[in-house]
C-alpha cells in the first residue's frame, strides 16, 4: 500500500496527534475542564486584527499560533513548577493544534482564508 504524498495531509495528521496528546496530557495532569473550556479559544482573539486589515489580522493571529509561545511557557513551568503555567501551555498548544488538525494554518497576507495549509474555502454563504 502506497501512502499518499500530502504535505497539507501529514500536517493534519500531526494536527491530530498533537491535540489528542494534548487532551490526554491535560487530563494527566488533573487540571480544571472549565477552565480548559474558557481559555481554549482564547488564541482566536488575534483575528481581531483583520477589523483593521488583513495584513494586521495575519499578523496577530499568527502570533496567537505559532507553537513557540506555548513550548517557551511551558519551558517557565518546567522551571517555576507553577501548575497554572502548565495547563496554559497545555491548552494553548491544544487550541494550535485543532486548528491545523482542521486544516486552518498561518495565515498570509492575502486573506484569512489563505493559509501555509493553503486555501481554505469560505465558511457561511457567498455573496
Amino acid at each position: 500500500m502506497k501512502l499518499p504524498n500530502n504535505p497539507v495531509m501529514h500536517r493534519r495528521g500531526e494536527g491530530l496527534a498533537i491535540f489528542l496528546a494534548g487532551l490526554v496530557l491535560y487530563h494527566l495532569g488533573g487540571h480544571s475542564w472549565l477552565f480548559f473550556l474558557i481559555l481554549f479559544f482564547l488564541p482566536d482573539a488575534g483575528a481581531v486584527g483583520y477589523l483593521k486589515s488583513a495584513r494586521l489580522g495575519g499578523i496577530l493571529y499568527n502570533l496567537t499560533h505559532w507553537f513557540v509561545w506555548p513550548i517557551i511557557l511551558g519551558a517557565i513551568w518546567m522551571k517555576t513548577g507553577n501548575p497554572t503555567l502548565k495547563a496554559i501551555a497545555i491548552i494553548w498548544a491544544t487550541h494550535i493544534a485543532f486548528d491545523r488538525m482542521l486544516g486552518w494554518g498561518l495565515k498570509t497576507e492575502e486573506s484569512f482564508y489563505h493559509t501555509c495549509m493553503g486555501l481554505k474555502p469560505r465558511i457561511g454563504r457567498k455573496s
